[in-house]
């Protein structure tokens, strides 16, 4: 029943961070969230101690919780990062990424394809489908590596993207287009098994989702 409790708690918490209920920058009162969990402080604060752990939230000595903030330094860090790891893990790890796992990469291009072209004609298509399957394109090479630590690493990163897109309400939608044929340029390449230029491919697609990034906090108004 405890660990019961402590996952309802913090899936919970994790779900209204990253769907932003609980804004950046906003604090969190432990007594408050353990009347709307309806649990006791035991499992809120095992669930504040695992959300500070992947940076959602941050823990204040004699000040309480803020969920973390989300600007231009924190995109800046959350790219350096994956720059340096996602193309490290394809050029090293690649060839991990067997026909089942290729065949899955294939999948994902293609339903996001279809994804796409009803956004790019419909104000109202919902995107949080096509971003479910770009997370699952780059979790699948980070994945390849077989390193928890990897791993775990990208799955905090993810988080951070999902709130980003919240708060811009919407992406560019040439940007999902461009995006779309990146990632066939990189899965090109690994179906040649030419692992460092799908990784140059990677990263040159990584650091065009920064400038993306970038451009949605600049001019959303954002708090920076």
């Amino acid at each position: 029943m405890k660990v019961s409790l402590k996952q309802q708690a913090y899936q919970t918490i994790r779900t209204k961070i990253l769907n932003c209920e609980y804004a950046p920058n906003s604090y969190l009162n432990e007594e408050q969230l353990c009347k709307e969990i309806n649990v006791s402080r035991t499992p809120v604060r095992d669930a504040l101690s695992r959300l500070e752990q992947e940076n959602l939230i941050k823990i204040l000595p004699k000040k309480g919780v803020v969920v973390a903030p989300l600007n231009i330094n924190e995109i800046n860090m959350i790219y350096e990062t994956r720059v340096l790891l996602e193309p490290y893990i394809l050029a090293t790890y690649g060839n991990r990424i067997d026909d089942d796992h290729f065949n899955k990469l294939k999948n994902i291009i293609s339903e996001s394809d279809s994804l796409i072209k009803l956004v790019t004609t419909s104000s109202s298509a919902d995107l949080t489908k096509i971003h479910e399957l770009d997370d699952a394109f780059h979790k699948l090479i980070v994945c390849s590596s077989e390193n928890p630590y990897f791993i775990q690493c990208y799955k905090n990163m993810s988080a951070q993207n999902t709130r980003l897109r919240i708060l811009s309400g919407s992406l560019n939608k040439d940007r999902l287009e461009k995006t779309q044929i990146e990632h066939i340029e990189i899965a090109n390449e690994i179906i040649k098994r030419n692992y460092k230029k799908a990784a140059d491919t990677l990263e040159a697609h990584l650091m065009a989702s920064k400038d993306a990034a970038f451009n949605v906090i600049l001019s959303g108004g954002f708090e920076l």
